[in-house]
């Protein structure tokens, strides 16, 4: 008998359930890095929300010497280089009211949203988080589309974002909870943790490239892209094995018997598995 390659006899040993594990680690180290790279946009934007005037004012004095006392129509005033609200003298104060309602939704959401997460499919909840979430973070980036100065707006945007944001953190965390569970935790948690730094930078790129032509696009197309990862996460985030092994036995036909090992729930603890049966029917 011809001996097995060591690459067969690698995907024999990493079984099914392995796979699905990987294939949830991957998905939601996705789905929370789009988290934040649609939270990335506002700082990189600030910048164009109350530009340095300064350089305007000298070359407009530089072409007023040269050209006869005359102001060049297209020189734009202190005020018209950046974007009301956000062109009075306290600005900084407009820019720190967005940063800090955006906060407080933020903290006060996570307490509800554990509470509240806890009584829903996690697939679902985190699936609306993220569209609601792409749905406020393009709303922001509308106000430059569609020329929109009010502050309250820019408040109201942030507030909301803020609170559907709180649907990201306990979802994942829940699951990787569920399809690890404690052995080598750190390593997972190390490995996995790293979304923070990739959706920053993947927010700060995209939002840099179109923050000095259009900012807009700064937060429309970070939005798009959560919405669109929400997506995802409905069709393909599986939120327990033991809702994978329920799937896989509705799908045998009658005449075919359910093994006791594959009832056993995660990692062979029964009663771990009759504890979520009876958490999900709650």
């Amino acid at each position: 008998m011809a001996p097995v390659p060591p690459g067969i006899r690698l995907l024999v040993a990493f079984n099914k359930d392995q796979w699905y594990r990987a294939l949830t680690f991957m998905l939601t180290f996705l789905l929370y890095t789009s988290f934040h790279l649609s939270r990335k946009p506002i700082s990189i934007v600030k910048s164009e929300l109350h530009k340095n005037c300064s350089s305007t004012g000298e070359l407009a004095t530089v072409a007023l010497g040269s050209g006869g006392g005359q102001e060049p129509p297209s020189l734009h005033t202190d005020v018209e280089c950046s974007w009301k609200p956000f062109d009075k003298s306290n600005y900084k104060q407009l820019l720190g009211a967005m940063d800090y309602s955006f906060l407080c939704a933020y903290a006060i959401g996570m307490y509800l949203s554990g509470i509240i997460g806890e009584r829903l499919p996690i697939r679902l909840y985190l699936t609306v988080g993220m569209l609601t979430s792409g749905l406020f973070t393009c709303l922001f980036g509308l106000g430059y589309i569609y020329n929109i100065h009010s502050l309250s707006f820019y408040i109201f945007v942030q507030v909301a974002n803020g609170l559907v944001q709180t649907t990201g953190w306990p979802s994942v965390v829940t699951c990787i909870g569920n399809w690890f569970g404690k052995g080598r935790r750190g390593l997972i948690m190390g490995l996995w943790n790293s979304h923070t730094s990739v959706g920053n930078i993947l927010g700060s790129l995209i939002a840099g490239y179109w923050v000095s032509s259009n900012w807009g696009l700064s937060f429309i197309v970070p939005g798009l892209i959560i919405g669109a990862m929400g997506v995802v996460c409905f069709l393909f985030l599986i939120e327990h094995p033991n809702d994978l092994k329920c799937i896989y036995a509705q799908n045998l036909s009658p005449s075919n018997s359910v093994s006791a090992k594959s009832w056993n729930g995660a990692n062979g603890h029964s009663k771990l598995y009759l504890q979520y049966k009876d958490h999900k029917k709650q």
